[in-house]
């Protein structure tokens, strides 16, 4: 049944990237003060046409947008995109009763500096389809440009699609990680009904050589490795996991870097609380002494395998354990000058529990997400610390994803 269209005014954009009627009605590629033309059914909205933009829509820069789910703000100028993400931050916070606090300038980075992302492909009708998938739809869209993805990783499309359509069968669909490392791109993919033999792992390795990638793994299968990738903090290099976590922008990585350094002061002993294969740890190894924790075994051994060939830094300890299940006990936080916490998108409430149960001077929060952020300041704020800065930036550009670095101190 065909839904009659009909005519709605945008008033200001909703927390997740879409415009909303004075109604509730969230519609997609929306600004404020749009007249648009639209399709609703419950809360959402289908857009149809922008009758009369409003005063901060912008021309989008990519022909995909509108279609491809990788991008949800490219309709705002750039004033008004960041004026958005800034007061994000301000209402997450204030939803927690946190007010007047000191929030930085919004640290943007350009387009095209991703260096780190997770494709998806699919056999379609004998054709191979790569790239990002459709707003709330498992449907692909096929790239032909994107201005959010390093030049070297947009261009390992054409040839992937040249390599899989021999090998995935028909409406088979896969996941392609690929990250361009300091000494070259590492690929893992995932092959679902495809048997691994020795004609395909020759065809694979030959694959990875022609492109010159640093290592390509293949169904948790290490194919080929022509040197290791390396990701160099602090003049030492480390190797991550296939797939494993990193920060997507090398430029706002070490944003966040200089922060959490200028952070924690003189502090002569520091932990590093989701450490992952070291963001942070080797930066602050340079001053202090350094213990990291994270749950991943993984990453732990990247970590303390870079560890046994680094010179120049202060002692550093390397040990998992799951903060969720058995974060550090206010006692023994107690032992550290200075505690940087950087959590998954959850955040860390048992964790931030024993922190403000502690005697720390200094905790550097870093994170992705500003809701469980603000829940996790007003534990740290109610156990007796003051935020004296808070740094949003935007790693994912035109997402409505925002990162921020905070400062607190004890009062």
């Amino acid at each position: 049944m065909s839904i009659t269209p009909t005519r709605e005014k945008i008033i200001r954009i909703g927390h997740r990237g879409d415009g909303e009627t004075a109604a509730g009605v969230y519609i997609p590629f929306t600004v404020p003060g749009d007249v648009v033309a639209v399709e609703i059914e419950g809360d959402r909205g289908r857009l149809v046409e922008v009758l009369s933009p409003g005063p901060t829509r912008a021309r989008p820069p990519c022909g995909h947008f509108g279609t491809c789910g990788g991008c949800a703000l490219q309709q705002m100028n750039a004033t008004s995109y960041a004026e958005w993400k800034h007061d994000q931050v301000v209402n997450a916070l204030s939803q927690r009763g946190i007010e007047g606090v000191n929030i930085a300038p919004m640290l943007s980075f350009p387009s095209r500096s991703r260096r780190r992302a997770v494709l998806t492909a699919r056999m379609v009708n004998g054709a191979v389809m790569i790239g990002f998938q459709e707003r709330g739809s498992h449907f692909i869209v096929d790239l032909e440009e994107c201005h959010t993805l390093n030049p070297a990783l947009f261009s390992l499309l054409a040839p992937l699609r040249q390599l899989l359509v021999e090998i995935l069968p028909e409406q088979v669909r896969t996941e392609i990680d690929v990250t361009l490392t300091d000494t070259g791109i590492d690929m893992t993919v995932g092959l679902p009904r495809v048997t691994m033999d020795t004609d395909l792992r020759q065809r694979l390795a030959g694959f990875a050589t022609t492109l010159g990638l640093a290592r390509f793994t293949v169904n948790g299968e290490l194919i080929a490795q022509d040197h290791p990738p390396l990701i160099r903090w602090a003049g030492v290099g480390v190797t991550p996991p296939p797939g494993g976590f990193l920060q997507a922008v090398p430029q706002a990585e070490q944003a966040m870097q200089d922060l959490v350094i200028s952070g924690i002061g003189k502090a002569k002993r520091v932990a590093d609380l989701f450490s992952g294969i070291g963001t942070f740890t080797f930066a602050l190894a340079r001053t202090s002494s350094v213990a990291a924790f994270d749950s991943e075994a993984d990453s732990i051994a990247a970590l303390s395998a870079a560890l046994r060939g680094a010179q120049g830094l202060k002692p550093v300890t390397a040990e998992r354990r799951d903060l969720y299940r058995r974060p550090l006990l206010a006692h023994e936080l107690n032992d550290f000058d200075a505690v940087v916490i950087d959590p998954p998108r959850a955040g860390a409430k048992a964790q931030s529990d024993q922190l403000a149960a502690s005697t720390v001077k200094r905790v550097i929060a870093v994170s992705c997400n500003p809701g469980t952020f603000a829940r996790d300041a007003r534990i740290l704020i109610d156990g007796g610390y003051k935020i004296s800065r808070i740094t949003p930036i935007d790693q994912f550009l035109w997402s409505p994803h925002i990162e921020l670095v905070a400062n607190f101190e004890r009062s």
